[in-house]
């Protein structure tokens, strides 16, 4: 196709607000999450983590992106546990009601009407910035807490090919509990959110992840699933990182 073509074909989709972008062999295009993925992650059968696994959205990502990966789901809401481990996802999937951070004990964790906004951290009530600032707080309920260090050691793991984080506004707590991990080498790519809205109060500052991979060796490939406010300002992504050969 030339050129010509090619420019007729994006401006045709353009009027109907859709991207068109050439593909690589072996390259991300940092637009289709699913693809790039697999590009990052060279396994048919990757070791996979779901830290904040919800109502196992990832992990049937995961299982529609590779072959046969081995998942452990983390998520610590009684709740939205029972929910998760009523379903089938088959034998290579472990759950585990458990959260992860930077120490082991025990923490109070908030449940809010909509599971996927539930945080160890207190929503920010400021109505001016955020827009889930009158989201109804259900039950808050103590959870066992653990590290990613821990954790691995216990259960023997010596290798996360893809570490999945998405804790609403927890994330930094989660990443230096596994700092051995990192300093090792034994982590291949992270997905994880950075929320730049102030959605939680305390919550991790996405420029300090940002600054804490590049610490660690991991690269950023792209963002994807973005959100706005005001149909403006970023509020809200999903990051994917990569180690640095």
């Amino acid at each position: 196709m030339n050129k010509t073509a090619i420019n007729y074909v994006k401006s045709f989709f353009s009027a109907f607000g859709l991207f068109v972008a050439r593909r690589y062999p072996n390259a991300v295009n940092g637009h289709d999450l699913t693809y790039d993925l697999k590009v990052v992650v060279r396994k048919e059968n990757p070791l996979c983590f779901d830290i904040g696994a919800n109502r196992g959205q990832t992990i049937e990502l995961l299982q529609s992106c590779f072959r046969n990966p081995t998942i452990h789901a983390f998520e610590p809401s009684s709740a939205t546990f029972t929910t998760l481990s009523s379903q089938s996802f088959g034998p290579q999937v472990t759950l585990h009601q458990l959260a992860l951070g930077d120490q082991a004990g025990v923490a109070t964790f908030r449940n809010y009407t909509q599971s996927e906004l539930s945080s160890f951290l207190p929503v920010n009530t400021n109505k001016s910035e955020n827009i889930f600032a009158e989201e109804a707080l259900i039950l808050a309920e103590s959870v066992q807490v653990n590290t990613l260090d821990s954790f691995c050691a216990a259960q023997g793991i010596e290798q996360i090919d893809l570490l999945k984080i998405d804790t609403q506004g927890f994330e930094l707590p989660v990443l230096r509990g596994g700092a051995d991990l990192f300093k090792n080498q034994r982590i291949g790519a992270v997905l994880l959110e950075l929320n730049f809205s102030p959605l939680y109060e305390g919550q991790s500052d996405p420029l300090e992840i940002l600054a804490l991979m590049r610490t660690h060796n991991m690269r950023l490939v792209d963002y994807y699933e973005k959100e706005r406010a005001s149909g403006m300002e970023l509020s809200w992504t999903t990051a994917l990182f990569m180690r640095y050969p």
